[in-house]
């Protein structure tokens, strides 16, 4: 198994741009967590993975929540500020420093639950990913998780705009395509991470075909209530722009 790919060095690199993105998101503060969180449930007293961790904020509001977390990032900087974050907070949280496709340092069976926050589309090998997802869960075990909505993240798709650059419809080609390629997530980034599409066959594919269970999938509509605190969700009252699923390992 190897903890070393395109996916993790690219992450590796902009992980200083993106600790000060998310800590700012709309999507990530507002819009993701929150929803993830309800669809985890209760955690207390649960073993949780935090796969692909990142900076940490999942692992701490799952900590908070009584849960045994343990927290993996393929990228040693995010890493590093995870565990520096996790201290100052005065949370016990285990951070590793793991490839997603090969956790062998973790024995079968290790979790109840995993979360999975906006991970797998930016995966190398999905396959090898969701096969160590589900070896390392209990029997029962849940595996929940979101994405950028595959139907809407193309390597051509955007909003089609008209007089006065509103948007009025959404349009997408190329869907077919598995591929990658180097992406800037915001101005501010001062490199490009990499971005991966892959129909959603293969996100539901790859599950079924390593032992899972669909128990929930859902594509989330912005509310009233947060199209008022950012303007950008507006545009998630009429297109999908993330998925989120929970798994069962039958």
């Amino acid at each position: 198994m190897s903890h070393d790919d395109s996916s993790t060095r690219s992450w590796n690199a902009a992980a200083d741009d993106w600790v000060e993105h998310v800590d700012t998101s709309d999507y990530q503060n507002h819009f993701l967590q929150p929803r993830m969180l309800d669809l985890a449930g209760v955690v207390s007293g649960r073993r949780v993975l935090d796969l692909g961790c990142g900076e940490g904020a999942y692992s701490r509001a799952l900590a908070r929540r009584g849960a045994r977390v343990t927290g993996i990032d393929g990228s040693s900087r995010l890493i590093e500020i995870a565990r520096s974050r996790a201290a100052s907070a005065g949370l016990d949280i285990d951070y590793r420093c793991l490839n997603a496709s090969a956790l062998d340092e973790i024995a079968s069976g290790s979790f109840d639950l995993i979360i999975a926050s906006m991970v797998f589309m930016n995966v190398e090998d999905y396959a090898g990913a969701v096969r160590e997802a589900h070896r390392v869960l209990v029997s029962g075990g849940a595996l929940c998780l979101s994405i950028t909505h595959p139907c809407f993240s193309a390597p051509v798709s955007d909003w089609v705009r008209g007089k006065g650059r509103h948007p009025r419809h959404f349009a997408v080609d190329r869907y077919f395509e598995r591929i990658a390629w180097n992406d800037r997530i915001a101005p501010s980034f001062r490199v490009p991470t990499l971005r991966r599409h892959r129909p959603l066959e293969d996100y539901i594919g790859g599950a079924l075909r390593a032992g899972f269970v669909l128990r929930e999938f859902q594509e989330p509509m912005a509310t009233e209530e947060e199209v008022k605190m950012s303007e950008r969700f507006e545009q998630l009252t009429r297109i999908p722009y993330f998925l989120f699923m929970r798994w069962q390992k039958a």
